[in-house]
């Protein structure tokens, strides 16, 4: 071939060029990079941020989220490797991605979800998900209510974001559909339901990470409170990002407007199409396929009590197993009061066996109601249930791939806490609060992680953030890291609440990305200009910065976003 033949750059096409670039550029920070014992890169510099924004870059570029963590995951064992692709590529299968896809705790948290979606798929097939639309709809009686109604179903499952993103989302799916709300829509409200709630419910599995991380601190933490429990409920108020999200949600929900990307999918979905032509969903053309069986009755109880025993029995489990813990510490905790709730939910260590049993407990109730009536027939309801769990496949290879590539940048290997700790260690006093909550955001982007975003963070700002001697700074700060990290979790294309609410909404992963971002961001600005800048900065009072707050974000609603034109009704 003649060099003449080779094409140009203008001739290449855009994508692959772009991969071509980010790959080379990875392939030589291995090699050039500062090199340590064994020729292993010095972690803890910039170097860490590459193998993440590598698998954002491509994600975004290519649209195929998986190949883009796996390149991404590849791209941290180069570096690791001194660019070496033999010894890359036996780290990425063998000590990455092998050692996430067989680890305990991850096991239990596929089982839950293919159990939980076993479920769903034979209340689909029963009509139990019909008669829960049906006994739902009554309240839902146009887009806005609608919307409403699943923000608050979102806002009632409290207690974990994973449960909320695969119950309220599959669950709310059909309700959604008949008032033509865009999938993108349902996808914003259940994952902006999920985690904002959960990390700051005083009753939720987000407490045992966030208290045992509060009370490693509490050195520097006592001047707020005795206790990590007692530094959270503190915290609450100074929770902005949080809170102005679930504000944002419900306000673009009751007034019908919405902007950006999202009101392309709207105004898309109110034509008849409530998904964008060539969509890719995560679940499997079987669980598409899935519908009520003919002559079913669409019965409330055979659709809600399935539901309610999942959540019942993880309140009543974390709450045995809990207060078991503490009382081999020799404390006693009361049901019958909140502070016993509490304290038993924040000594939960672990929670991924007994949710994978409070699934199996819901399949069995959800066959046993079907069978019992006689409404399905035992292989009518097995295969409902492999159809449902079957729909689950292609998420959980994309959870094990988020999962490892958190697992790359932690501080066992990449060590980014030590990359943030050296950004963050120049900042002001009156600027340690944004400035966490920006590198936390960062982090969670990044990593796909909140609770990974919070363990790296903490220990960094509470020790900074307490050099000022100033109590307000120090729980700014604490909050800052809190917030940021679900913040950044929310935007990334790679977090494991952000895939299951993709596929528990049926919801193509980057439109739901894409359209949840303006919101998110307008949420962001809000809580960082109020909160993190305007009380530590100017000493703003809180009534300040809500009311400041929530002013911004009905002006921005109202003035930028638009109704979206309907047949249904606005009600």
């Amino acid at each position: 071939m003649k060099f003449a033949e080779f094409p140009s750059l203008r001739q290449l096409s855009p994508r692959i060029l772009l991969t071509l670039l980010l790959g080379g550029a990875l392939f030589l920070a291995g090699m050039v990079a500062p090199a340590g014992k064994g020729g292993m890169l010095v972690a803890g510099g910039p170097f860490a941020l590459l193998p993440p924004f590598l698998a954002i870059a491509i994600a975004i570029v290519w649209r195929r989220i998986l190949v883009a963590l796996l390149l991404g995951i590849f791209g941290g064992a180069l570096l690791l490797s001194g660019g070496n692709p033999l010894v890359a590529a036996h780290t990425t299968a063998v000590e990455f991605v092998g050692a996430t896809a067989i680890d305990p705790e991850n096991l239990y948290l596929f089982a839950f979800t293919l159990s939980l979606m076993g479920m769903v798929g034979v209340l689909i097939k029963c009509g139990g998900i019909a008669g829960l639309v049906r006994a739902m709809a009554r309240f839902a009686r146009g887009r806005r209510s609608t919307q409403a109604v699943v923000g608050l179903m979102g806002t009632a499952v409290f207690f974990d974001d994973y449960a909320n993103s695969v119950v309220v989302g599959s669950s709310a799916r059909a309700i959604t559909d008949r008032a033509w709300i865009s999938r993108e829509k349902l996808a914003y409200i259940v994952d902006s339901t999920a985690a904002p709630v959960a990390s700051v419910a005083i009753i939720s599995t987000w407490i045992g990470i966030e208290i045992g991380l509060l009370d490693a601190e509490m050195e520097h933490l006592s001047t707020i409170a005795n206790s990590g429990y007692g530094v959270f409920i503190s915290l609450i108020p100074l929770r902005f990002y949080c809170l102005f999200t679930l504000a944002t949600v419900f306000t673009v929900a009751l007034s019908g407007r919405d902007f950006g990307p999202m009101l392309t999918a709207e105004r898309r979905a109110a034509k008849g199409q409530l998904m964008r032509p060539g969509a890719r969903l995560l679940s499997t053309s079987s669980f598409q396929k899935l519908a009520m069986k003919k002559g079913a009755p669409a019965r409330a109880l055979n659709g809600w009590l399935p539901i309610a025993l999942v959540l019942g029995f993880i309140l009543a489990s974390f709450f045995v197993v809990g207060a078991s813990n503490l009382a081999a510490d020799g404390i006693a905790v009361s049901p019958f009061t909140l502070t016993g709730w509490s304290d038993a939910f924040g000594a939960m260590t672990s929670t991924g066996l007994l949710l994978t049993c409070a699934g199996v407990v819901g399949s069995v109730a959800a066959l046993g109601l079907a069978l019992s009536q006689r409404i399905l027939s035992w292989r009518e309801a097995l295969g409902a249930w492999v159809a449902g769990a079957r729909s689950m496949v292609g998420a959980i290879a994309l959870l094990i791939l988020a999962m490892t590539l958190r697992k790359v940048t932690d501080s066992d290997h990449l060590q980014l806490a030590q990359y943030a700790q050296t950004v963050l260690g120049g900042a002001d006093v009156l600027w340690i609060p944004i400035t966490v909550f920006l590198v936390a955001s960062l982090i969670a982007f990044s990593t796909g992680t909140s609770y990974g975003t919070m363990g790296i963070l903490i220990p960094v700002a509470v020790e900074l953030a307490s050099r000022s001697g100033d109590p307000m700074i120090l729980l700014l700060a604490t909050g800052a890291v809190l917030d940021g990290a679900v913040f950044g979790d929310h935007c990334s294309p790679i977090s494991d609440t952000t895939v299951l609410s993709s596929v528990g909404s049926s919801c193509d992963h980057l439109d739901h990305v894409k359209t949840q971002a303006p919101y998110a961001f307008l949420s962001m600005l809000v809580a960082a200009s109020f909160g993190y800048l305007l009380l530590p900065i100017f000493g703003a009072p809180l009534t300040v910065v809500y009311g400041g707050g929530m002013v911004t974000l009905l002006v921005v609603i109202f003035v930028v976003g638009r109704r979206t034109n309907v047949t249904f009704g606005s009600g």
